[in-house]
């Protein structure tokens, strides 16, 4: 919508007040042609609409700021009309279009932005929560036009299904605009920082009770590769979800019973010596059969990657641990099962500042001063505390068998229906001989309980 032609000013120009939707356009009444337009945003930039050749064109002269003000606009615009009067090219006086860090929307800064950050252990959570939720929403924005209130509903609509990932995507968010904030003129403060915020997420204390720990172990037996051995593995060593799903098998001495994580993959920056559990080792000859990769779950379709398919996987497995209870049970994560670990460590006895070295934590006992001074690394202790948890998870697991009465957790078919067939009840019998041992150990079961 165009106004009037109007005597403006400078002062006038910055106590204009940005319409709330869709865009305005005030003439200037000096030079012909020229116009300011004030966005939703509060964006105000000149132009300059005039017919070349029969068309007529809208030409951007300029973004009013404190460097370009009405006097430059109005020099420029004289400039662009005396160049169509004599013939010219238009817009040789109109600043070019820029790549890189100035090249406006936020789809031309993002690879700049990902260069600066490549060295960030995060970089590829950066990097998933750029290209699943910021740019598809505001990929061909410039950052100085998306407003506060953009941000509050964007943020919303996450929140409304994930609300631990609406407070992760809104401090990405933050952090881009921390970045650009230097390198934008226009942009004048961070409109993420005052954005509407979810709670944070109430503190989880979920830990899954002996019989639940038995019945996973056995479900995971049935679940099979890759998650089944892998999940595994988190419950025999406690450490968390990536850094077994991203282990590379170089991490990994059976000599001397090691599992190092480097430093690049811990969560706190800090590399990590895991001893392995007899049973740890014997589930890693396992997985080591499944493939030759460099990784040690490799997925199905790239073997330099691990695999996906989490939700599908944890909700087959909540299900199934419903149907042997019995009844509903509470939710739980991938994560709980960490706090499981060190819950059973507790229960055997293991000491709190061992259980921490297990769990590689720097908080509790191994913060602040004592963690300055104090660097014994409780390898021995950690080696002693998992082959008890290891030893303590096969016993659970043989005093909570499945109910051979009931579906097994995961279906695996042939093409060929009769080999599938065979298959199946050859899986059957081998299950029921595995059930039938596991109920001959339940009566020393009842009695260590």
């Amino acid at each position: 919508m165009a106004s009037k032609p109007v005597g403006l000013t400078d002062a006038k120009i910055r106590g204009l007040k940005a319409p709330p939707e869709g865009q305005v356009e005030i003439k200037d009444a000096i030079v012909p042609g020229l116009r300011l337009r004030v966005g939703a945003s509060g964006a105000r930039t000149f132009l300059l609409r005039k017919r070349v050749a029969g068309v007529v064109r809208n030409i951007t002269i300029g973004r009013y700021s404190d460097r370009f003000g009405l006097m430059d606009a109005r020099k420029k615009a004289r400039i662009v009309l005396s160049d169509i009067e004599a013939g010219g090219d238009p817009y040789q006086h109109v600043p070019k279009p820029m790549r890189g860090a100035a090249a406006g929307t936020l789809r031309g800064m993002w690879p700049d932005y990902r260069a600066a950050k490549a060295d960030r252990r995060s970089i590829a959570e950066i990097e998933r929560v750029f290209n699943r939720h910021i740019l598809p929403k505001f990929g061909d924005r410039m950052p100085e036009t998306i407003t506060r209130a953009e941000i509050t509903r964007f943020i919303d609509s996450i929140a409304a299904e994930t609300p631990v990932m609406a407070r992760g995507v809104l401090g990405q968010f933050s952090s881009f605009y921390g970045w650009a904030l230097p390198r934008l003129e226009r942009l004048q403060f961070n409109p993420c920082r005052d954005a509407g915020r979810p709670p944070p997420p109430k503190a989880r204390d979920r830990v899954l009770d002996v019989r639940e720990v038995g019945l996973l172990w056995n479900i995971l037996g049935e679940e099979g590769p890759p998650f089944g051995p892998a999940i595994k593995l988190l419950l025999l060593t406690g450490q968390r979800r990536n850094e077994v799903f991203s282990a590379d098998r170089s991490e990994f001495d059976f000599e001397t019973g090691l599992w190092t994580i480097p430093a690049s993959r811990a969560k706190n920056g800090i590399a990590h010596l895991v001893p392995l559990a007899s049973p740890a080792i014997d589930l890693l000859n396992e997985i080591w059969a499944l493939s030759d990769s460099d990784k040690l779950l490799a997925s199905r379709g790239d073997t330099e990657t691990g695999p996906s398919g989490f939700s599908k996987t944890m909700a087959r497995l909540r299900r199934a641990m419903e149907t042997q209870m019995g009844r509903s049970v509470q939710h739980w994560t991938l994560h709980d099962l960490r706090r499981t670990v060190a819950t059973g460590l507790q229960r055997l006895g293991v000491r709190l500042e061992v259980t921490e070295a297990v769990l590689n934590h720097v908080s509790g006992s191994r913060a602040g001063i004592v963690g300055v001074y104090q660097r014994h690394n409780y390898f021995e202790e950690k080696k002693a505390a998992l082959e008890a948890w290891g030893d303590e998870l096969i016993r659970l697991a043989a005093c909570h068998p499945l109910n051979p009465k009931l579906p097994p957790v995961r279906l695996r078919r042939s093409s060929d229906t009769m080999v599938a067939l065979g298959k199946a009840k050859g899986e059957g019998a081998k299950r029921s001989a595995a059930v039938s041992a596991a109920r001959r150990a339940t009566s020393k079961c009842e009695q260590r309980a």
